[in-house]
């Protein structure tokens, strides 16, 4: 065997009780890494050769060479996984580079995309749309994947909850049908099964596993998973997602295996994508340009290469549907999405926190409303992801200020 000099170190980290086990973690990760395969895991071993070690052993070795699961189906779920995460960047990165290695497409990664906006909220696809684009430039691509012949369905929310909702909040109903159903998941060409194995892997890693978690893993049996492929997906969130995580979702899973009741199908067969309507994206892109005084186009622009109808639909629903409603004063509702993207205090919500403090100032928000807006999320949130958002509210004060001064003074 002939090894590069980074594959040597590498393979020189295991001790002779564990070789056979490190050499298989290292092909795994060979497989997946590409060329630059043991670039981050050498690095790792200059801070600790433990830590590198356990990574081949543990990540590529116990868990990713398991035969539970096919290369490409855990790629998706890592992507998945690491999209939810939210500030693993430069792990997204290579695991996408890593899908496409082990047979995935970019039309699975943009998928990844409409499924990471309909489920965790549109600033996890915006941040990753660099990332996309760096991985996918250059690269000659060859399509294996065979067309899906029918399409994920969103699960059907339960019906005493579907009551609550109609009476208080019909016209979130009518969006989740319209876009998280017909404009998002009608645009996933993964398999039905893919699709709710990487929504189910989201939301647990975002924490969230509850009862839209439990409604993925019913449409994922319905849609051909089996048993061992949940559990296969679960332990593979111990390793991108930690323990408790993992752990978490397999008690929720664990209650849906022991149903007596088999879930029944949950797709539809492929049909044309329904798109936003002119009135839609008409009115949200006023709202955009009232708002955000340019930065917020600039960020839905970025989607032209890589998913230009995501980008559309940021400015139809977000814009276009919510934000242009009158229930909430336009300066009033800047204020709450500065709350909620503070709080979240991921890098994917970074960027969405400066186009909406831009936004605050351009609709008559002093800053001192802005500061003591952070100030409030404090006893939520903590002092460490208050003290980011404060940074970075300051920079666009700061910002704000001398443009108006330059506008002045002209």
């Amino acid at each position: 065997m002939i090894m590069t000099n980074i594959e040597e170190q590498l393979d020189n980290l295991a001790s002779p009780d564990d070789r056979q086990k490190h050499r298989r973690g290292l092909a795994i990760l060979k497989q997946i890494g590409g060329e630059n395969f043991g670039g981050p895991v050498s690095q790792l071993a200059r801070f600790s050769e433990d830590l590198a070690r356990f990574t081949i052993q543990y990540a590529y070795s116990d868990v990713l060479s398991r035969d539970g699961l096919d290369l490409r189906t855990r790629q998706i779920v890592t992507a998945a996984t690491l999209l939810a995460h939210g500030s693993a960047q430069s792990q997204l990165s290579f695991h996408l580079n890593g899908l496409l290695n082990a047979g995935g497409t970019a039309e699975d990664i943009v998928d990844l995309l409409f499924i990471s906006a309909g489920l965790i909220g549109f600033p996890t696809a915006i941040n990753a749309v660099p990332i996309v684009r760096d991985i996918l430039v250059g690269r000659v691509e060859t399509n294996n994947a065979t067309e899906a012949q029918s399409q994920p369905v969103v699960p059907q929310i339960s019906s005493d909850r579907l009551a609550i909702l109609d009476r208080i909040a019909p016209d979130f109903l009518k969006w989740r049908e319209q876009v998280v159903d017909q404009e998002i998941f009608c645009s996933v060409r993964l398999e039905p099964k893919l699709a709710h194995l990487a929504s189910a892997a989201m939301l647990a890693a975002r924490g969230k596993v509850g009862t839209s978690f439990d409604a993925h893993i019913v449409s994922a049996l319905a849609a051909g998973a089996t048993h061992s492929e949940i559990v296969e997906m679960v332990i593979q969130l111990s390793v991108y997602s930690g323990f408790p995580a993992a752990l978490n979702a397999a008690g929720r899973a664990r209650d849906i295996f022991a149903a007596s009741e088999r879930p029944q199908s949950n797709t539809r067969k492929r049909v044309d994508i329904v798109k936003d309507d002119d009135e839609r994206f008409t009115r949200g892109a006023a709202t955009l340009a009232a708002t955000s005084g340019g930065s917020g186009a600039g960020v839905v622009d970025s989607f032209r290469d890589v998913a230009p109808g995501l980008g559309r639909l940021i400015v139809a629903h977000c814009y276009g549907d919510v934000f242009c409603r009158a229930a909430l004063h336009p300066k009033g509702r800047e204020l709450s999405a500065i709350s909620a993207l503070a709080a979240q205090g991921t890098i994917a919500a970074e960027k969405p926190l400066s186009v909406h403090i831009d936004a605050a100032l351009n609709l008559g928000a002093d800053p001192e409303e802005i500061i003591e807006t952070l100030f409030n999320i404090i006893p939520y949130a903590g002092y460490p992801l208050i003290e980011k958002a404060l940074l970075i509210a300051h920079q666009r004060i700061s910002l704000f200020n001398e443009k108006r001064a330059a506008d002045s003074a002209s």
